[in-house]
């Protein structure tokens, strides 16, 4: 009980407003950021794009979080392309240690007690948003796929070294965080980039919950690319991103919003995204 204590004692001191998660199948999905925003538009959820998309209309396209499409050609030093980096308070981003969550069920069955836990009313948006990000953690991997949630450093690692060999030195690649002041979209130049990895790529993605945890996905036989693209807004600020680059296309639907934006089609081109400072990637470190 007294560990307990102590762990919602230090969630409390950083909690930060939720919103209801999109109901999705993990990988099979693109999200948005603002298809998960509240009214006060203070939601969580991150650019995604998977086999099909539950936002490949009229709407995604003139969404402002979809600016973040892109293709590997379009990494030219001197470009100028308009971007989303939303902004994300840093405590709802960096895994909280391990032993203040550790103690904490994680489950649907834990529902009950987790909302007396935390002090949540059962039809709060708060709540939805912990129900729907317990379902999707829980949520059995299609055929071959690797799935699940971490919540902390050492779980990530774990997940990670479960695709990329179980002695593996994991880093992750994140994006810096931007200001309360950085626009929602604006236009970025490139200013450098390189490539960090390519083959075993697993992204996760920050879910909605009362502390930092992250959906990690993986499809065995698919080889991906991830860069580092240096950018400096129309503003001024400096963004180190993480540009993630989906090889095989083969599998989306025609009318899927990033070949909208990109004017490209299935299985003819790479499809990439701008990673927002919320979401990561793990890759294995390659002794030099």
């Amino acid at each position: 009980m007294g560990n307990e204590l102590v762990s919602c004692s230090f969630l409390l001191l950083f909690f930060t407003t939720l919103a209801p998660a999109v109901a999705s199948d993990g990988v099979d999905f693109l999200r948005l950021p603002s298809m998960d925003f509240d009214a006060q538009n203070q939601g969580r959820s991150s650019a995604h794009i998977g086999h099909s998309s539950s936002a490949s209309s009229a709407d995604a396209i003139k969404d402002p979080t979809a600016k973040v499409f892109a293709l590997i050609k379009d990494l030219v030093v001197g470009n100028r392309m308009a971007i989303s980096f939303p902004y994300k308070e840093p405590s709802s981003v960096e895994f909280y240690p391990k032993q203040v969550t550790q103690n904490i069920p994680f489950s649907s069955d834990a529902v009950p007690w987790l909302l007396r836990f935390f002090s949540f009313s059962p039809d709060s948006k708060q709540a939805l948003g912990m129900r729907q990000t317990l379902a999707l953690c829980e949520k059995e991997p299609k055929q071959g796929e690797i799935r699940g949630c971490v919540t902390s450093i050492e779980s990530l690692v774990q997940f990670a070294r479960r695709i990329l060999g179980p002695a593996t030195e994991v880093e992750i690649l994140r994006s810096s965080l931007v200001s309360k002041s950085t626009p929602l979209v604006q236009n970025y130049t490139v200013l450098d980039f390189k490539e960090v990895a390519t083959g075993n790529i697993v992204p996760c993605h920050n879910q909605p919950y009362p502390y930092p945890v992250y959906h990690c996905h993986y499809q065995l036989g698919i080889d991906n690319k991830v860069f580092k693209v240096f950018l400096r807004g129309d503003n001024g600020e400096l963004v180190d991103s993480v540009f993630f680059c989906h090889m095989d296309t083969s599998k989306l639907t025609d009318d899927h919003v990033a070949f909208r934006l990109l004017g490209v089609k299935p299985g003819e081109s790479e499809v990439c995204h701008f990673f927002t400072a919320y979401d990561l990637a793990t890759v294995p470190i390659i002794p030099k």
